[in-house]
């Protein structure tokens, strides 16, 4: 499966590869610095999107618990996610990691989920969120999915994103995923 994965993507100045991980590399995404500054942030009102300035510094994620926002509680959320047979896809510059993807093709019939999309504060703006989405969107296809889901950020650069790969508000919301994670802005993505 790893061979068809392997994409080799020039951009400015890296050669970005994505690679089918393993579930134990799960430890990696203590590799990622998922530092930024948002200068906006959105909501969901009456099925509309709506921006609201911010200035908010977002910091790494905490090494020394199991919160939320650690690196602890991300794999304790994500390793049984990944064991039960989702995809982990890593973004590579030879041996650097660049970003990770998480996509679920088991999700719903015919509904894939982006369970997890980060790239490395250093390596943004050059490809590699895009090398990653194409990349699961091949995973979710090969797996016969019509679309996916993404529950995202509600981050200007999150949302901005996600928008320029054609989402749309997801109508309605996924219940389990809302009620994880009701900040989020939920979206469906069609693919092909």
């Amino acid at each position: 499966m790893a061979d068809n994965l392997t994409r080799v993507i020039s951009t400015v100045n890296e050669r970005i590869e994505i690679r089918q991980l393993s579930p134990d590399e799960i430890l990696l995404i203590g590799d990622i610095d998922r530092s930024e500054h948002v200068s906006a942030l959105y909501t969901v009102e009456d099925q509309q999107l709506v921006r609201r300035t911010a200035d908010i510094d977002v910091p790494q994620w905490r090494q020394d618990d199991r919160s939320d926002h650690s690196v602890g509680g991300l794999v304790d959320h994500f390793r049984p996610i990944v064991a039960d047979g989702a995809n982990l896809l890593g973004a590579h510059d030879e041996e650097v990691l660049l970003g990770l993807a998480i996509v679920d093709t088991d999700f719903e019939p015919a509904l894939a989920w982006l369970a997890l999309l980060h790239v490395g504060r250093p390596h943004r703006r050059r490809g590699v969120a895009s090398a990653l989405w194409t990349a699961a969107e091949q995973v979710a296809l090969e797996a016969g999915a019509e679309a996916m889901y993404v529950s995202a950020t509600p981050s200007d650069s999150a949302v901005g994103f996600y928008l320029s790969r054609g989402c749309r508000l997801a109508d309605p919301p996924h219940p389990d995923l809302l009620a994880e994670e009701p900040e989020d802005i939920h979206f469906v993505c069609p693919i092909d």
